[in-house]
């Protein structure tokens, strides 16, 4: 009987030790850490300033226009690769100068499709659906070199995609983290130019035969002799120069696939290297129609 008192009274002791919010020795180690002091909340925030200071510092929103460089008449023509492998999209425009020294831009220009994603419901019913609203980038082509996506999304490893891509899926979601969207290729070549396609435009002095006209297609005599000519699928630029004109255009290739789609954006930017800080003199980007094949 003195027993079963005793064992009673403990578990009313601890019953009131929890109801007054005390806790076991061994649980102590969890308890909530001390608010910050002053001083610490100052030096998170001023490292968060930091932070945020090194991730904008070049990104620059809008163009700073160059009174020396107008970018004029941008044109697009389609037509059929060579190799019967696919179709290119040409894209020309000039650059117009009236300096008079020989100066040197870079150039960027991206041929890709966007479109609105399919969402894996029936939603008619939900006419504002925001879903709806999430663009895609099917695919992409940049010149005068191509670009991987994952080099526009940072520093994730390719495991981390494919599980990303793999969990959409299987989940039937538009979780699209995987894949960039067309501001964050913006934002990316905006901060990198270095990349870019070096043209020089000439003034009073006329450029020589030899920078007079400019390409990166090499077929080689093996290629001339087949019939069908592969080297040309590589072919991303061309510069014809003159005194005070230069004329760019860009060769951007769409190979057949089972769900042929064609180019619907085209992005252009244009920048100064020779500035210390916002670099970029031009930037465009244009939604185009379908055009005819000629």
């Amino acid at each position: 009987m003195k027993q079963f008192l005793s064992t009673l009274l403990v578990l009313i002791l601890a019953s009131h030790l929890y109801a007054e919010g005390e806790q076991p020795a061994e649980n102590k180690s969890t308890a909530a850490p001390q608010e910050e002091t002053t001083e610490q909340a100052e030096a998170r925030k001023k490292a968060r300033r930091k932070e945020i200071y090194e991730t904008t510092k070049d990104l620059q929103v809008l163009p700073t226009p160059d009174p020396l460089l107008k970018v004029k008449n941008i044109n697009y023509l389609r037509n059929y690769a060579s190799s019967g492998r696919g179709e290119f999209l040409n894209i020309s425009f000039d650059l117009d100068y009236t300096g008079q020294e020989t100066k040197e831009y870079l150039v960027y220009v991206l041929a890709l499709n966007e479109e609105i994603a399919e969402v894996p419901y029936e939603s008619k019913w939900r006419s504002k659906d925001p879903q709806k609203n999430i663009k895609l980038i099917r695919f992409q082509k940049l010149s005068p070199e191509p670009i991987e996506p994952k080099a526009v999304l940072g520093e994730k490893s390719a495991q981390d995609y494919d599980n990303l891509k793999m969990a959409s899926i299987l989940n039937n979601t538009l979780n699209r983290e995987f894949e960039p969207t067309l501001e964050q290729y913006v934002d990316y070549l905006t901060k990198n130019p270095d990349k870019a396609l070096k043209v020089k435009v000439y003034g009073d002095e006329a450029p020589a035969p030899a920078e007079s006209n400019l390409s990166n297609i090499e077929v080689k005599q093996d290629e001339r002799d087949r019939d069908v000519n592969y080297a040309t699928d590589n072919h991303t630029y061309s510069i014809l120069a003159s005194k005070f004109k230069t004329v760019v255009t860009t060769h951007h290739f769409s190979k057949y696939r089972n769900d042929f789609r064609f180019f619907n954006k085209v992005v252009v930017l244009v920048f100064d290297p020779s500035r210390p800080n916002q670099k970029l003199i031009h930037r465009s980007i244009q939604s185009i129609k379908k055009p005819k094949v000629k």
